[in-house]
């Protein structure tokens, strides 16, 4: 079966993204972990962390900062981000989707999402101008074929500028249930 994800649009004033360079993170709810990464290179995290504060005031809890495979395991960084993976997604399904991966380290979404009612969203982040990998829409469809959790894609757009959303198609596969997962 495929599966169409049509790119959420998010448009971010100029003068946050400077701010934000300058140290300025005080727009980000306490709800959210920020680890001292950020604070050091924050540069790298804007993206991220917008689309983040964003989902937040929607309703949504998560981090930018876990790991459904078997890497960053002695980063104490992504400890807090995989006991969440581990309270939300049933083992065995994780443990598929790690055999799955075996040695494939890169295509993981940016964010990990969820609600306190078990609604879960693993959301791709990238800029206007970046194209999604093949590593990032294989692990999409993997995502959302063997976890069964909802993925999105978000183009963040400075707001003075126009983009148009685009459309990306995965294939998800239904796998059969014998252990009832």
């Amino acid at each position: 079966m495929i599966h169409t994800i049509k790119e959420t649009v998010l448009h971010y004033p100029q003068t946050l993204l400077d701010s934000w360079n300058q140290g300025r993170v005080d727009w980000v709810s306490s709800d959210l972990f920020v680890p001292a990464e950020v604070y050091e290179e924050p540069s790298l995290y804007f993206s991220k962390y917008y689309t983040l504060a964003q989902y937040n005031d929607k309703g949504w809890l998560g981090t930018a900062f876990y790991a459904l495979g078997n890497w960053e395991v002695e980063n104490p960084t992504y400890h807090s981000g995989r006991v969440l993976i581990a309270q939300y997604i049933d083992p065995i399904k994780l443990s598929l989707f790690k055999g799955l991966r075996t040695g494939i380290t890169s295509g993981e979404p940016d964010l990990f999402l969820y609600k306190p009612d078990g609604t879960l969203l693993f959301v791709v982040v990238k800029q206007a101008d970046e194209s999604l990998t093949d590593a990032q829409l294989i692990c999409l469809s993997n995502i959302k074929s063997v976890l069964e959790c909802d993925v999105e894609i978000v183009s963040l757009v400075e707001e003075s500028h126009q983009y148009a959303a685009k459309s990306y198609d995965i294939k998800v596969v239904q796998f059969p249930n014998p252990l009832g997962v």
